[in-house]
């Protein structure tokens, strides 16, 4: 439909059929630009899942994304870290590296509770940063999520905060089922603004333990603890478990899934050893490589 065969609407409908058609032409402009982009890109970008129980090696690996070309050439990482943990490693491992900021959205009060709204707003000001840094031609490496379980708890308790008015006291009462859809909300914001960025994505998370009942307290396995939605829009995931015996300390990761290399899926590394003496990181060569 042409703009001009519009004049004979009344106006309310012209300017409906003008702001669709306009709104159409900008599409198009865009799709152009995204599918010329696409098809110049030499690779997909990397969607990966790590996860395992604490002190295995999961922030590690995040940090370890780039080639030593990469390093050299001044990729950069950007950490958006909920789980708090990560500044240490990068301080002690990586030596301060100016190309990775490791950066802890949780906004803390001056009496110690969380602002869980700003928190959230934090990240999404990280995640919105990264992503004009690409469009200004920084190089982007990768964006790693560090904490998906404490994201959890950030918007769970946001939303607790919300229903209670601010009533931190009544925070441990239930959530009907219908209330949970503004949970979920917030959580997917975060997420989705995660995965348009264009550079690879790291996601991170624990271990969190299953039961066969409520009756039984003990563990029958181990699953992550992350929204339910996560696992669908990964490439690759990566389990790391503990096989060290005695003073043989032994972290092991495992491929449980891919996309872009299934022919790897199973694939173990040890990414960390150390006989009491001698530590040595190995990392995944094949994740710096987009390999995986």
């Amino acid at each position: 439909m042409s703009i001009t065969s519009m004049s004979g609407k009344a106006g309310g409908a012209v300017d409906k059929d003008v702001q669709k058609e306009l709104q159409y032409q900008n599409w198009k402009n865009q799709s152009a630009a995204k599918r010329e982009e696409q098809l110049k890109r030499e690779f997909s970008h990397q969607i990966i899942s790590i996860a395992a129980k604490p002190k295995l090696g999961k922030s590690g690996i995040g940090l370890d994304i780039r080639t030593e070309k990469e390093i050299e050439e001044g990729y950069i990482i950007r950490f958006l870290d909920f789980d708090d943990g990560a500044e240490v490693t990068w301080k002690t491992c990586w030596a301060s590296d100016k190309n990775i900021y490791v950066y802890c959205p949780n906004h803390i009060n001056s009496d110690g509770t969380e602002n869980y709204a700003l928190t959230k707003q934090n990240a999404i000001n990280f995640l919105r940063e990264t992503a004009e840094m690409i469009s200004e031609g920084v190089k982007v490496r990768a964006i790693v999520v560090d904490g998906m379980d404490k994201l959890n708890d950030c918007v769970t308790n946001k939303l607790r905060y919300e229903i209670n008015k601010g009533d931190r006291k009544k925070m441990t009462n239930p959530i009907s089922p219908t209330q949970y859809g503004a949970r979920n909300i917030d959580h997917d914001e975060i997420f989705r603004n995660a995965l348009m960025i264009e550079a690879d994505k790291v996601f991170i998370t624990h271990l969190k333990p299953t039961f066969s009942d409520h009756m039984n307290p003990n563990p029958v396995g181990f699953v992550p603890n992350w929204n339910k939605d996560v696992p669908d829009r990964m490439h690759q995931m990566i389990k790391i478990s503990d096989e060290s015996l005695g003073k043989k300390i032994k972290y092991v990761a495992r491929l449980l899934a891919s996309k872009t290399n299934p022919s790897m899926v199973g694939k173990t590394w040890t990414i960390f050893e150390s006989d009491g003496k001698k530590a040595a990181w190995n990392g995944i060569p094949e994740m710096r490589n987009r390999e995986v």
